[in-house]
C-alpha cells in the first residue's frame, strides 16, 4: 500500500512540476511579448518624435527669411525708378547686393507703414544690409543723390540761363539752345515762344545727369500748375503773368502786391501810361531803383511812361504771392504808389495827383538822407 500510494504521490508531483513550468513558460513569453511590445511602442514614439523633429526642422528651414545682421559696408548706388513697387525696389537691392533676400526686404516694407512713401531716384546705400536698415536708409532723404537749384522771384531769363549752367554743367550757349526749343519744353501757345516770366521760382531737385530741357520742362510745368491753382484761364495767362511780373519787380511786402496790383489794372482801365520804371529798367538791364532821365527816353514797348497797356512779355518770374495778387488785386481806386522807404519797402498810394506828389517828396527826402541806398 505505502509504494502505490507513494508511486501515486511521485506521479501526481511530476504532473504538477510539468504544468508549473508550462505555466512559466507561458508566463515568460507573455512578459517577453509585453516587453516587446512596450519596446516597439517606445522605438515607434522615439522615431515619431525624431521623425516629427526632422520635419519641423525642414519646414523651419525652408520658411526661414535670409537677412543680414549689421548696417552693411562699403558703398553703392541704387535707383529707384519712378512707379516702382515695394517688389521692385526689392529686386533691385538684392541685384546690388544690398539685401539678402528679396523676402527680407517685404517683410520690412510690410512692417513699415511709411515705406510707400519712398521716393523715386538715386540713393547711397551699403551692401549687405539688414533689410530693415535698408528701407530706413531709403526713406532718409539724406541719402538721395540729388542736384538742387534755388530760383529767386523777380529774376530774368539771363539769371535763369546762368543758373541751369551751373546744375547740369552745360554752356549757357547749350542752355539758351534748350530755350529756343519752345515746343520740345511744352511751353503753351499762349506764350507765343517767349520763356520770360514762364519759369516759375521755387526749389527744385532733380537726379543726376539731368538737362537743361528737363529742368526748363519742370519750370513751365510748375507755372501752369500754380496758374490752374487760381483757375485761370489759358487765353488769360500770358496777361496774369505779366501783370504778375511787374507787381514783383515792384513789391517789396506781400500786403502791397494786390494794392499795386489795383494800381496796374485801374490805370489800365482808363488807358493811362503804367510808368513803372520796373518795365524800363527790363530793357536798359541797369542797375538802381530809379530809371534815369535817358533810360525814360528809350525807345521800346517796354517803355511804360510812353506806351499804353502793357508791355509785351512779362518782365521777370513772379512768385505765387504775386500771380495771387494779379488773379485778384485790391478793390481801389488809387492810380498812384511810392514806395517812400527803400529800405523797409513801406509804401504809400493816392488816387490823385496831388496826393502823389506828396508822397513822392517824401521818397525823395528819404533818399536825400540816405544817399547810399539807392543801389539797392
Amino acid at each position: 500500500m505505502t509504494d502505490l500510494f507513494e508511486a501515486e504521490a511521485t506521479t501526481t508531483t511530476s504532473l504538477d512540476l510539468r504544468r508549473l513550468q508550462r505555466s512559466k513558460r507561458r508566463a515568460a513569453r507573455r512578459r517577453f511579448t509585453l516587453i516587446a511590445t512596450a519596446v516597439a511602442l517606445v522605438v515607434f514614439a522615439l522615431g515619431g518624435s525624431v521623425a516629427l523633429n526632422f520635419v519641423q526642422s525642414l519646414e523651419t528651414t525652408s520658411t526661414e527669411v535670409l537677412d543680414y545682421e549689421g548696417a552693411g559696408q562699403g558703398n553703392i548706388q541704387v535707383i529707384v525708378e519712378d512707379g516702382a513697387t515695394g517688389s521692385d525696389i526689392a529686386s533691385t537691392l538684392y541685384d546690388a547686393g544690398v539685401v539678402a533676400s528679396t523676402q527680407a526686404f517685404l517683410v520690412a516694407w510690410g512692417d513699415n507703414p511709411d515705406a510707400s512713401s519712398v521716393k523715386p531716384g538715386y540713393y547711397f546705400m551699403h551692401k549687405e544690409m539688414k533689410a530693415e536698415y535698408a528701407l530706413e536708409a531709403l526713406l532718409d532723404p539724406a541719402n538721395r543723390d540729388v542736384r538742387s537749384i534755388t530760383i529767386i522771384e523777380g529774376k530774368t531769363l539771363d539769371y535763369y540761363t546762368q543758373q541751369i549752367a551751373n546744375l547740369t554743367g552745360a554752356t549757357q550757349d547749350e542752355v539758351a539752345a534748350a530755350m529756343e526749343n519752345t515746343d520740345a519744353l511744352g511751353l503753351p501757345e499762349e506764350a507765343d515762344g517767349n520763356l520770360e516770366g514762364w519759369l516759375f521760382p521755387s526749389t527744385y531737385q532733380f537726379d543726376p545727369g539731368v538737362t537743361p530741357q528737363e529742368v526748363l520742362s519742370r519750370m513751365i510745368e510748375q507755372t501752369i500748375t500754380v496758374l490752374d491753382k487760381y483757375d485761370v484761364a489759358a487765353e488769360d495767362r500770358q496777361t496774369v503773368l505779366t501783370v504778375a511780373s511787374m507787381i514783383e519787380r515792384e513789391a517789396k511786402l506781400d500786403e502791397d502786391r494786390p494794392l499795386i496790383a489795383s494800381v496796374i489794372y485801374n490805370r489800365l482801365d482808363i488807358d493811362m501810361p503804367l510808368q513803372l520804371d520796373s518795365t524800363v529798367k527790363y530793357v536798359t538791364k541797369s542797375e538802381g531803383a530809379f530809371a534815369s532821365s535817358d533810360e525814360l527816353a528809350v525807345d521800346s514797348p517796354y517803355n511804360t511812361y510812353d506806351n499804353t497797356g502793357l508791355p509785351p512779355t512779362p518782365i521777370a518770374g513772379p512768385g505765387e504771392a504775386s500771380i495771387a495778387a494779379a488773379v485778384s488785386p485790391a478793390e481801389t481806386d488809387y492810380l498812384y504808389f511810392v514806395t517812400v522807404n527803400l529800405e523797409t519797402g513801406e509804401t504809400k498810394y493816392a488816387a490823385d495827383y496831388t496826393e502823389f506828389l506828396g508822397y513822392k517828396q517824401e521818397l525823395l527826402d528819404w533818399v536825400a538822407a540816405n544817399s547810399d541806398s539807392d543801389d539797392s
